[in-house]
């Protein structure tokens, strides 16, 4: 079983790559209870990740997947070394699919907590040094996606407001930097344009954490199935999801998250 994480839905865009490449059951935790992560310090996001992966190894997970990029970009650098499972970010598997399309100016948007850490900034410096990269915050957009409003009028404003200054940059690259934004993407093509490359990292991520258990991947359309786990409101969530994913998900248990602090 491999446990994937976020403050959210956001992770199930990832979740629903994954379970493409890949045999292992699969566990998802939405953290509802602390959403958006955005705003969360590194400490409290530490906490968090104790706590879940915890939790993840009473369940008999064998890896672990950070399907958000701020614990991404503020968690992993503090904990890799010290976790008690394999564990997955998504930062490197979004610079490389970014790298592999743009022309050399990239668009970031993400959360405030993950533009402020300057870890794809450094990403990008070190990977590529003559790749340009203009960052902008986004966080209204999180909240909209738990709120299931994809489609809706306020959404597009928000996108607008955030997008111009980025395609104001020339950009020929959009990353999206935090895994709720593929759910906004029908919406951002519709601001951005049809030249811009809109680039959303959980494909890439989900073939490199299939390849890390070859023995349970088998080829396409494999996984044995999900379980979902929230710490907020289980009905909320999968009424929700459902909405996203436009299918319909097994009942959503409940964990009562402990350590908020380290």
């Amino acid at each position: 079983m491999i446990g994937i994480y976020d403050s959210g839905l956001g992770g199930l865009s990832v979740w629903r790559e994954l379970r493409q490449y890949t045999q292992a059951r699969l566990l998802y935790f939405g953290d509802t209870k602390h959403v958006p992560y955005g705003e969360k310090t590194a400490q409290e996001l530490e906490g968090y990740f104790w706590d879940i992966v915890g939790f993840f190894q009473k369940q008999g997970c064998e890896g672990v997947v950070v399907a958000c990029n701020t614990s991404s970009a503020l968690v992993l650098p503090r904990v890799r070394e010290k976790a008690p499972l394999p564990v997955f970010g998504i930062l490197e598997s979004a610079v490389m699919a970014t790298l592999a399309v743009t022309d050399g100016r990239v668009g970031l948007l993400a959360t405030q907590g993950t533009v402020e850490s300057g870890a794809y900034q450094n990403a990008f410096q070190a990977a590529s040094p003559d790749t340009m990269l203009f960052a902008r915050s986004a966080p209204r957009l999180v909240p909209l996606v738990e709120q299931g409003q994809i489609r809706s009028k306020v959404a597009r404003e928000a996108l607008v407001d955030y997008l111009t200054p980025l395609l104001a940059e020339d950009i020929d690259t959009l990353l999206l930097g935090c895994t709720h934004y593929p759910f906004l993407e029908d919406l951002i093509r519709e601001v951005v344009g049809d030249t811009i490359r809109i680039v959303n990292p959980a494909p890439t991520m989900a073939r490199q954490i299939a390849e890390a258990f070859p023995h349970v991947t088998k080829g396409p359309g494999a996984s044995q199935g999900t379980q979902f786990w929230v710490s907020g409101n289980p009905k909320a969530f999968q009424t929700t999801a459902e909405l996203l994913l436009g299918e319909s998900l097994p009942a959503v248990g409940f964990y009562t998250m402990s350590g908020e602090n380290i």
